[in-house]
């Protein structure tokens, strides 16, 4: 039986060498059986990543909410070159004062300081929820803590869309950085928790795929409706779809750890109907009773764990700098699409639509070839583009060098270490502390998503080649550090122990 079958019920119950039907003592080798990509598995996929879709929106919104508004002179003294900082207020006027946050807050000019805390006020918010539901969600489980996530998050983008000034505006802003980030990291631990090793990096792809059709959205919702309280309109209504994440159970590999190895068979034996098969409880016997499992849930969502070995703490500290540098060139990439030629709008179209295809390159590669090695690769690609924006060379008109290589290039690389960072974190944490391990990391991400708008006006101010030269920079460091990390492929991922190095700090590696 193959791993993309979904065996029938007499597959389930064949036999095994005593004339018994097989028993299942592992979550991952239950997976195996009832099908690799089964329906229930689908299911709680597409209900899960849905969250990345509102998420996206959430992260990447700022790029539009601050986008410079069209004025018009109202006097015979001002042209349409004029300063408007240098005009006084009966001379010009906006062509639509609700278009943008500028022009409705009257952001302009001396007080044009304010437009970046959008971006610099959710970051603090995101720093706190990723901290809280680390823990949460490892002590008490993924589906309470998307449950209240999503609940405050609903309430805070309401509060965000109505906000009467931009004070209330940073307020609602900064608490839903938050519920935000939690929702989204925690479904992305708790889908992967429904799969095995050989299927992780295929629902990270479908993941991901929600998050740039939320992207591809925000571009298309500004084009179509230029008022910048409709991305936040639109983000309410796909926060109540998002309630249907509901369905989903909770995940069996955090049962088994907190010591519910009974709910975690009964949630395997319904996923098993589901995917058209049936197990019997007596065939899974997770290996674990209640008291093993109370003495484990005292480590749950305690990161301190880290510290008992030297090993472990290396390997996180170069995964805080992987996502770190990751986060700094994905925002600043971003960032930086009204320095380079063409439409802000068209080239972050075309930026989130090439996301798609790079993530499946990248998922069947981490296959493939592995998660270091494709890593490594990502960081290579980035460190080449970035060289060759510093070719001054016109390929078509509104198209030269420099563009070409920050959309496809900087796609490519920095969306697949993404992908590629987000997975192998989940794969090397234990359960235990998956999530408040992986959420460290994001919270590392922050600083680096925080201090983007700073380097990409620096750039600005000083050099075109400021940023790509630091971009060059911090790549080459990471590229050497990912030679540190353990490959993780085909390794089952375990309730307990660390992966920490190459020799077997929980390394279970599937034959």
């Amino acid at each position: 039986m193959t791993n993309n079958d979904t065996p029938h019920l007499e597959e389930i119950r064949l036999p095994g060498e005593d004339g018994k039907p097989p028993i299942f003592r592992d979550v991952e080798e239950v997976y195996d059986n009832i099908g690799r990509y089964g329906r229930a598995q689908l299911l709680y996929l597409n209900l899960l990543s849905l969250l990345n879709l509102s998420a996206a929106f959430n992260f990447l919104a700022g790029v539009f909410l601050l986008l410079t508004p069209t004025w018009k002179c109202t006097s015979d003294t001002c042209t349409s070159t004029s300063d408007i900082c240098q005009l006084n207020s009966s001379q010009w006027e906006w062509t639509d004062k609700e278009e943008t946050m500028i022009s409705n807050f009257g952001l302009e000019c001396d007080k044009a300081y304010a437009t970046l805390a959008s971006s610099l006020f959710f970051i603090p918010g995101t720093v706190i929820g990723l901290a809280v539901s680390g823990y949460t969600s490892d002590r008490y489980g993924r589906r309470i803590t998307n449950i209240v996530s999503l609940a405050l998050s609903l309430a805070f983008a309401i509060g965000q869309a109505g906000a009467p000034t931009f004070i209330v505006f940073l307020v609602f802003r900064t608490m839903l950085g938050a519920t935000c980030a939690s929702y989204m990291s925690v479904s992305m631990t708790y889908g992967n928790e429904f799969f095995p090793a050989s299927g992780r990096p295929m629902s990270s792809f479908v993941a991901s795929v929600y998050k740039n059709i939320g992207l591809l959205i925000l571009p298309l919702l500004t084009y179509l409706f230029p008022w910048w309280r409709a991305i936040h309109i639109a983000n309410v209504i796909v926060l109540v779809a998002c309630f249907s994440s509901l369905l989903v159970p909770e995940s069996p590999m955090w049962y088994v750890t907190s010591g519910y190895p009974d709910r975690a068979v009964d949630v395997l034996v319904r996923m098993s109907r589901i995917n058209g098969c049936l197990l019997s409880p007596d065939q899974i016997q997770l290996g674990m009773d209640q008291q093993d499992g109370a003495n484990a849930r005292q480590d749950n969502g305690n990161i301190l764990v880290i510290l008992r070995d030297r090993s472990h703490i290396f390997v996180t500290l170069n995964f805080f700098y992987q996502w770190f540098i990751t986060s700094l060139m994905f925002y600043g990439f971003y960032y930086a699409l009204e320095s380079i030629s063409g439409s802000v709008l068209v080239n972050f179209a075309i930026m989130s639509a090439l996301e798609v295809p790079f993530y499946l390159l990248t998922a069947v590669l981490m296959e493939r070839i592995g998660r270091r090695k494709t890593l490594i690769l990502s960081l290579g690609v980035i460190i080449l583009t970035c060289i060759l924006t510093f070719v001054p060379l016109t390929l078509a008109p509104d198209w030269d060098l420099e563009r070409v290589a920050t959309i496809v290039g900087s796609k490519w690389g920095v969306s697949s270490c993404f992908f590629i960072v987000y997975v192998y974190t989940n794969e090397v944490m234990p359960t235990s502390i998956r999530c408040a391990g992986l959420h460290l990391c994001s919270i590392s991400a922050r600083f680096g998503s925080f201090l983007a708008p700073y380097i990409v006006e620096a750039a600005v101010a000083s050099s075109e080649y400021t940023q790509n030269a630091i971009f060059i920079g911090i790549s080459i460091l990471g590229l050497a550090l990912v030679f540190a990390i353990p490959e993780t492929k085909d390794v089952s991922m375990k309730s307990k122990e660390f992966v920490g190095n190459d020799e077997g700090l929980g390394l279970d590696r599937k034959e």
